[in-house]
């Protein structure tokens, strides 16, 4: 509770919320990101990995949290794909990289971001944003371009 997502084997997630329904949840999950994977492949992106979260809501399976989003899934551009090799992702590897060049203890709170990691990650979700949707980001009320992020 309350740490880090941790990677469960199928059989431990049987083991924790029973075998039916973690059978249910693997199902869903392939289904939820077979779509995703095959829409961002119609937009020249591969979906190289993603994470789902689940509850239950009055004994029902219910998706919670954010849902193929650069904050939950790795978006690779499919042209600069290499087998072999890692292409740039559309996420929040900037922060990472800042965050792990620092001598932090990874307590909270986080230190704050340069205004150079804001931009970098948030032409990253931009750019995911478009290419994804087709849709220009600065049609969204209100908004600003990453170039302007203060």
């Amino acid at each position: 509770m309350g740490a880090h997502d941790e990677n469960l084997s199928p059989e431990k997630a049987g083991e924790i919320i029973g075998k039916d329904l973690a059978d249910k949840v693997a199902e869903l999950s392939i289904r939820l990101y077979q779509a995703g994977a095959d829409y961002a492949a119609t937009r020249g992106i591969i979906l190289a990995d993603t994470k789902f979260e689940f509850g239950l809501l009055d004994g029902q399976l219910i998706l919670i949290d954010e849902v193929l989003t650069p904050d939950s899934s790795r978006f690779w551009p499919a042209d600069l794909h290499r087998p072999g090799a890692t292409p740039p992702s559309f996420d929040k590897q900037p922060v990472r990289d800042y965050l792990d060049g620092l001598d932090w203890d990874k307590k909270p709170p986080p230190p704050p971001l340069p205004h150079e990691v804001v931009v970098a990650t948030s032409r990253r979700y931009v750019d995911a944003y478009e290419r994804i949707t087709g849709r220009s980001f600065a049609d969204w009320p209100g908004a600003r371009r990453p170039a302007e992020a203060q």
